[in-house]
């Protein structure tokens, strides 16, 4: 309904003679960070002996990220920038695109299935079309190498992702820490120094050594308890096997007896 008003609020837009300028600033894509991804600045990122081209074509598909699919611009030109070591033999950027996409979709979409109409609706709409369904193409799709390849980096650890950065910052600290700015006019205080050297300590100090012992399972005496009653069970089994087989009444066999140890104490 709502997809069907903001149309409708567009073509009135149109028909009142707004200029392609205007309706452009006006509907385009948030671009949530939108770093501008430009030829030439992709062009640094791309792996040597890569033999794919940039094309305008590829920079189209960037740029339209945000607008096609909802994910935010910024998030996806990070994961792209990052994620260009795996161009190479069979992974060119289109393919790479749509994997970034799909990985990220899949979960904010609640479904592999959905994501993959999302990233690739004319095929998904030609496969309806004749009456079939994507979520085995989705699954295939899901399974293929530049996907999984995603999905590996997508699961690596923040900490370890950013580990230059904060080898950066603890450099920084420490400089504050010895007295040194930013600049060699710089006067650093002593609280900043302070402050510095504290927050340097406790970046790069030994853990300190927390041992537990925890022991999950039965206790020796409930583990004993649970042998004897199965032994006891066994033996049932095999006396009421013997009866059966020597003509004795059903009911009476079936009557069980279990021996448990106890202790009596007077009162």
């Amino acid at each position: 309904m709502e997809e069907i008003l903001n149309k409708n609020k567009l073509l009135k837009e149109i028909e009142e003679s707004h200029t392609t300028q205007e309706l452009q600033s006006k509907w385009k894509p948030i671009g949530t960070h939108e770093q501008g991804i430009t030829r030439d600045k992709l062009m640094e990122f791309i792996p040597r002996g890569y033999g794919g081209k940039v094309t305008d074509g590829v920079l189209e598909i960037i740029r339209r990220v945000e607008e096609d699919t909802g994910m935010d611009q910024g998030l996806f030109e990070e994961q792209l920038l990052s994620y260009t070591h795996l161009l190479g033999p069979g992974i060119s950027f289109e393919k790479l695109i749509n994997a970034i996409k799909f990985v990220a979709l899949r979960e904010v979409a609640r479904g592999q299935a959905k994501a993959y109409k999302i990233v690739f609706p004319e095929k998904s709409a030609e496969i309806e079309a004749r009456g079939g369904s994507v979520d085995s193409f989705a699954t295939m799709y899901a399974s293929s190498k530049v996907v999984v390849e995603v999905q590996k980096l997508n699961m690596v650890s923040a900490s370890i992702t950013h580990r230059p950065l904060a080898n950066q910052m603890l450099k920084k600290m420490t400089d504050l820490a010895n007295g040194i700015g930013a600049n060699p006019d710089d006067s650093v205080s002593p609280t900043v120094q302070l402050n510095a050297a504290i927050a340097v300590y406790e970046a790069v100090k030994m853990p300190e050594d927390n041992t537990m012992e925890l022991k999950i399972g039965m206790s020796d005496s409930a583990l004993s308890a649970q042998e004897s009653l199965a032994e006891q069970l066994r033996r049932m089994a095999d006396l009421q096997m013997r009866a059966f087989k020597d003509g004795k009444n059903l009911d009476d066999i079936q009557r069980i007896s279990i021996c448990v140890e106890a202790t009596v104490e007077d009162e």
